[in-house]
């Protein structure tokens, strides 16, 4: 049980439904996989036994539509809530579980029904089904990598992944790299163009299926980093698939791609792995004597502790209220504006991860940067949440765009 539960997730913003859900995910978390997170890292046979036992709690098909056998929960904040208990295990576990929404999300917004008939019952059964979404481009003379494609004042233009239609099929060249549960997927939902000339007009969100002709899968990238979670180079060479399976160009899938970009989950990852940090530093200075008493009993680590105390508890705050702002667009109305101003400042708080990590690091010495006491994972895992989406640099301009036309 989560202790204090009310003072950390107040009852104002989270509901009976959702406090269940999140209780139940803290204990999965902490029965299944706080005591393998050591191993978890590099066994992939225990990272699949641990999305198995995720498909088992019913965390697969929870948000999935209740016409394909999927529970039709969905909700920001219950997401973000989930996304901050698997995060305080394994951030990777956490991103992949998160990704496979994600995937989801701009056919089951955007009514694609052919994609849905063909694709959403297998994910809503009792094995594991993974989704991919790819955006992110190698880039080259043009720009294009990092994040040129994630950047809304391009509009699009950077794209190099070309869309071709011809009588009922869709033809799709080009590659991309950095894509969660890449290699692993099994079904990918890519960003691609028509022309890169037509930017947001030419912009087409397309469908494929593990396996399909056309479609190989480079090597997994090996990473500082969120082990668990899979990245590979996509190629897509002649990739062959119905009309039906896309939705573009321009238009609907223009909405929905600039759709996919803000949100949350990056802020309650940081806050989860913040969570993880401050129970992991407060053990150990618990028990460790220096000076004839516990480290934590000295006047300055206790100052640290307050410091990563008070960063986590801002970045739940942040997280929380726009998450619960999402979830009533009644009130808050769309997700832009300022209320996208603050789905990216409750992203910036990954910045605050990274430093809570590394002041446990130093209060915990060189234990703090041994695998066995899991502080150095949690700091490895929170950098890479600083740098995806275009990194924090970009959600600060993105933060910007809320008070002022931002020409950059």
């Amino acid at each position: 049980m989560i202790k204090d539960y009310n003072l950390h997730f107040p009852p104002v913003l989270i509901n009976e439904q959702e406090r269940s859900l999140h209780q139940a995910v803290h204990d999965f978390v902490h029965k299944e996989i706080m005591p393998i997170r050591q191993p978890l890292e590099d066994d992939v046979s225990l990272q699949k036994k641990v999305r198995e036992l995720l498909v088992d709690i019913g965390l697969q098909k929870l948000s999935m539509p209740k016409e394909y056998g999927g529970e039709g929960v969905r909700g920001t904040l219950l997401n973000a809530l989930i996304c901050e208990e698997l995060s305080r295990g394994d951030a990777g576990i956490a991103v992949s579980h998160m990704c496979t929404g994600w995937a989801w999300k701009p056919a089951m917004s955007g009514g694609m029904k052919s994609v849905l008939d063909r694709f959403m019952p297998g994910f809503c059964g009792d094995q594991v089904q993974i989704g991919c979404f790819a955006m992110t481009e190698p880039g080259g003379p043009h720009g294009g990598g990092g994040c040129d494609i994630e950047n809304i004042a391009y509009r699009g233009t950077k794209l190099r992944t070309i869309a071709k239609f011809e009588g009922g099929e869709c033809i799709i060249n080009g590659s991309k790299l950095w894509a969660t549960n890449s290699g692993i997927a099994d079904l990918y939902c890519i960003v691609a163009t028509t022309d890169p000339n037509l930017a947001e007009d030419g912009i087409v969100i397309a469908y494929i299926p593990r396996g399909w002709p056309g479609l190989t899968v480079g090597p997994d990238e090996n990473k500082c980093g969120l082990k668990t979670d899979h990245n590979c180079p996509l190629y897509f060479d002649d990739v062959r698939i119905p009309k039906e399976w896309t939705i573009g160009p321009g238009g609907k899938a223009t909405e929905l791609f600039w759709a996919q970009l803000p949100g949350v989950s990056s802020g309650a990852m940081a806050t989860g792995i913040m969570q993880g940090v401050l129970e992991t530093a407060l053990e150990y200075t618990g028990q460790r004597i220096v000076a004839d008493k516990p480290i934590r009993q000295h006047g300055g680590p206790a100052e640290t502790l307050a410091e990563i105390a008070m960063d986590t508890e801002m970045a739940r705050t942040w997280y929380l209220t726009a998450a619960f702002m999402c979830d009533h667009p009644e009130i808050y109305g769309p997700r832009k504006g300022l209320l996208a101003a603050r789905m990216n400042m409750a992203r910036i708080t990954s910045e605050k991860a990274v430093r809570c990590a590394e002041k446990a690091i130093q209060l915990m010495g060189s234990y703090g940067y041994v695998r066995e006491y899991h502080v150095e994972k949690y700091w490895r895992d929170s950098l890479m949440i600083t740098l995806w989406k275009g990194g924090t640099r970009l959600s600060r301009h993105n933060v910007c765009r809320a008070y002022y036309d931002l020409e950059f």
